[in-house]
């Protein structure tokens, strides 16, 4: 019984390859390391928004501060973040940042 190319290619490609997965895996350690660099507000923040997916409107609740606010010390924690990315990442990983729409 012979399985048919498509099938296999298909399958291939819903699974990551382990090198992807590993890749992925230190990427993400990579950045927590950086985000552990921030001060406390700012990884709350970026915790609440990403981790979370909360809206500006709501991390402001749990932080007991305005929306404004929340939209500041995101700012101010990407550009750091990305600051610093960029200091220490050298040829480690590329970063493409995603274009302005």
């Amino acid at each position: 019984m012979y399985v048919d190319e498509e099938v296999i290619e298909a399958c291939e490609s819903e699974q990551p390859m382990p090198f992807d997965q590993l890749e992925q895996k230190e990427a993400t350690g990579f950045l927590l390391r950086i985000v552990s660099t921030l001060p406390l507000r700012q990884q709350e923040v970026i915790q609440l928004k990403f981790q979370n997916d909360l809206s500006y409107q709501q991390i402001a609740e749990i932080m007991q501060t305005s929306a404004n606010n929340v939209g500041v010390l995101l700012h101010t924690a990407l550009k750091t973040l990305r600051q610093r990315y960029v200091q220490v990442a050298g040829d480690f990983i590329p970063f493409k940042p995603k274009p302005n729409e």
